[in-house]
């Protein structure tokens, strides 16, 4: 049979929460591009408006000029009379509709395409000026120069419409249009943008995730584009595959370490045997008594580790199977009920029948190890419970085997801590064990891409500690 592969847990104790797309942050980064592409788009359309404007009145004041310097040209070769009869009659560029001429000093003044004379100045430019068609019709804007010909006379000239105020308007609705068009595609834009931010953001974050839960082996793909993002993916890369090469070296080192000592440790404890088979002062015989249970201690110890390192290097056949973890932890109620009798604790069973597929032996023993846990550490009582579904505490599709303990418990602070391997809390550094317990039971719920967690239990004060290893169903 094969190795039973590592499935990467989704976390070490506390269960991380599904990461939201648009998170507080990506919302505000959407709103910032947003706002940027709307307020660029406005300061384009600002500037085209100026740009727009200065041609018009520059078309505009070319157009006066123009009329003036026809009507001056007219006034030179014929005099008066040629200039009069040019805009009585409306000849050349004078016909144009939207120009207005008037001829004021002699008797009577002459008006083209305007009732009354405006008031102007004279001035070398054209200026600004509100024309009167006629009693009923509104004044217009337009813009007019204002000159003495030779005779003492006055010559206004100028053009109707295309004023800047009616320019405005023409272009505030132009503009809203394009306003309304840019806020939709800055939208969109900025919604796309912060999407494949956040999806490139998550996708790293999740990688991260893997190589924090244990799985060395995950890597981000990389893109080649030479952007930001590829730099990060391509460094997280070369993190991940330094750590994966560090810790298989230190797996290594410490599983053959461990298994070149058992040897000197089984000699050991022959050794001790041997002596106690010769001697028989009562002094040496319980000095020779407590070594050899010490020998036993490191021996077991040794055995542990090496298990663990084959656990975390998937060195494990496959023997997972359909089980009923009810029946299991019965099982394992029934053979520590004895040990909790003598030790005055009430053992105490909450089975719910869910099946899982797994290694039977490894779960019986990573419960033993709870429950050996629960009865040097609790106080009175121990429960153990078997769950499904979101009452596991691991969300659907998990089952939870849960052993719950009214003693001490462990703080908060040091529950990541508690499960690694060796780390003997302050409490515990005055009672026998390795430090291995908890370890060998983050492995197995490693092994079966599970979960195992350390949370606070039900009594007084949440005293005591709830242990609970999820399964996937």
């Amino acid at each position: 049979m094969g190795a039973l592969p590592i499935l990467p847990g989704p976390g070490r104790i506390a269960r991380t929460s599904n990461p939201r797309r648009l998170s507080p942050t990506m919302l505000w980064l959407v709103a910032a591009v947003f706002v940027l592409q709307l307020l660029s788009s406005a300061a384009a359309i600002f500037f085209l408006r100026g740009q727009m404007l200065d041609v018009v009145r520059a078309d505009r004041v070319r157009q006066v000029l123009d009329v003036r310097d026809d009507l001056l040209a007219t006034y030179l070769q014929g005099g008066r009379p040629a200039l009069a009869q040019m805009i009585v009659r409306q000849q050349g560029s004078a016909a144009d509709p939207t120009v207005f001429i008037a001829l004021t000093g002699g008797a009577p003044p002459l008006l083209s395409n305007l009732a009354r004379v405006p008031a102007l100045d004279i001035a070398p430019r054209p200026r600004p000026v509100m024309v009167h068609l006629g009693s009923d019709i509104p004044d217009i804007e337009g813009m007019a120069i204002a000159g003495q010909l030779s005779d003492g006379e006055r010559l206004i000239v100028g053009v109707m419409g295309a004023t800047e105020s009616r320019f405005n308007l023409a272009f505030a609705t132009a503009g809203g249009l394009t306003i309304l068009v840019a806020v939709a595609l800055a939208t969109a834009s900025a919604l796309l943008l912060g999407v494949e931010i956040s999806r490139r953001t998550h996708a790293i974050a999740e990688t991260a995730a893997q190589l924090a839960s244990g799985n060395f082996g995950a890597r981000l793909p990389e893109s080649h584009s030479g952007d930001g993002f590829d730099h990060l993916r391509l460094q997280m890369n070369r993190m991940a595959e330094r750590i994966d090469t560090l810790v298989s070296e230190l797996s290594s080192v410490s599983a053959s370490l461990a298994h070149d000592l058992r040897s000197p440790v089984a000699r050991l404890s022959a050794a001790i045997d041997t002596a106690l088979d010769r001697v028989e002062e009562p002094v040496a015989l319980e000095a020779l008594q407590a070594a050899r249970e010490n020998a036993d201690g490191l021996r077991h110890m040794l055995d542990t580790a090496l298990e663990i390192t084959r656990l975390e290097g998937g060195a494990v056949a496959d023997r997972r199977l359909p089980i009923d973890l009810a029946r299991v932890v019965e099982d394992m109620a029934e053979l520590y009920e004895p040990l909790a009798e003598q030790s005055g604790v009430l053992l105490e069973t909450r089975l719910e029948p869910v099946v899982v597929t797994c290694d039977r032996e490894l779960l019986s023993r990573a419960i033993a190890n709870l429950i050996d846990n629960a009865l040097k550490y609790g106080a009175r009582r121990v429960v153990l419970s078997t769950s499904a579904g979101p009452g596991a505490g691991a969300g659907p599709g998990m089952a939870g085997i849960a052993v719950l303990d009214d003693g001490p418990g462990i703080p908060p602070q040091d529950r990541d801590r508690a499960v690694e391997r060796f780390i003997r809390l302050d409490n515990a550094r005055t009672l026998p064990g390795g430090g291995l317990g908890l370890a060998m039971v983050q492995a197995v719920a490693r092994l079966h891409g599970g979960e195992f967690t350390l949370a606070d239990g039900d009594g007084p004060g949440r005293r005591g500690l709830l242990a609970t290893l999820h399964l996937p169903r």
